[in-house]
């Protein structure tokens, strides 16, 4: 990962920084805060010295496309008011939101059934090739996910069934000290164990799917390579896991889980 410089122009401390982690402290708490990353420490150090330069780009408004499956109403609406004015007493699960045109077609075709109880607002618009190309998440899986409070450090993680996320096989935390990815190694790595457990051997077989591609990574490579220092539980539970890779094989295959296309990992904690 690239290096950043941060700017505090507002702050318990203002001036020019490299670590997020005392960043992190100046702004925490203080009403107000104005700070900001760079990519060199010289762009950083200008833009410090003359804050009006900065110029800040508004993001462009990613599309929406609501999906209303209820008789004469039923149809794609890509303006909220106008969908919100279709959806006046009638139950909001027959109402879905998606980023991706093609997918909200699908499911207007298909009906809600399918679409209930998932978040697909992180979907993308792809071309109907590439939807197809990534093909569908297998359901006999597992799905992991971890949550993390930048400000605070605060972690969790969890693991669930990939067909009902209502099967939550475990959940750890929360642990003061940690990061998303961090989480989402010790995410897998508890999977892993929890798999290699059972007395079934299809169970030695069974994917494994995360959205953090650095934990698959770290896993793969068998070191959690973070460059934060974690709180003392969240560093046991790191070299715990480390020494549980280090003496273990395994055969489950771990995959990327697709957003773009199948939505939010059933895992997701549901705080974004």
């Amino acid at each position: 990962m690239a290096k950043k410089y941060y700017v505090v122009w507002k702050g318990k401390k203002t001036g020019v920084f490299e670590s997020w982690d005392e960043v992190k402290t100046l702004i925490q708490g203080f009403a107000g805060a104005k700070y900001k990353s760079f990519p060199t420490k010289q762009i950083a150090i200008e833009a410090y010295a003359n804050p009006a330069s900065v110029i800040s780009v508004p993001k462009k408004k990613k599309p929406r496309y609501y999906v209303i499956w209820d008789g004469e109403n039923s149809g794609i609406y890509t303006n909220w008011d106008s969908a919100q004015k279709k959806l006046k007493g009638f139950p909001r699960d027959q109402f879905k939101t998606f980023g991706s045109k093609v997918l909200a077609e699908r499911a207007l075709m298909e009906g809600p059934e399918k679409y209930r109880g998932k978040d697909f607002r992180k979907t993308k618009d792809l071309a109907q090739s590439e939807i197809d190309r990534i093909g569908e998440a297998i359901s006999l899986s597992i799905s992991v996910d971890a949550a993390c409070n930048e400000m605070t450090g605060i972690m969790e993680y969890q693991g669930v069934w990939t067909y009902d996320k209502e099967q939550v096989l475990f959940k750890m935390g929360p642990f003061q000290g940690g990061t998303n990815n961090i989480g989402e190694f010790l995410a897998l790595v508890h999977a892993l164990a929890l798999l290699q457990q059972q007395s079934d051997s299809s169970f030695a077989r069974i994917p494994i799917y995360s959205d953090s591609r650095i934990a698959m990574g770290w896993v793969k490579s068998g070191k959690c390579k973070t460059k934060r220092t974690p709180g003392p539980k969240v560093q046991h539970l790191i070299t715990r896991a480390e020494k549980w890779l280090l003496k273990n094989t395994f055969q489950n295959p771990i995959y990327k889980w697709e957003t773009k296309v199948w939505g939010e990992i059933p895992a997701d904690f549901g705080r974004k």
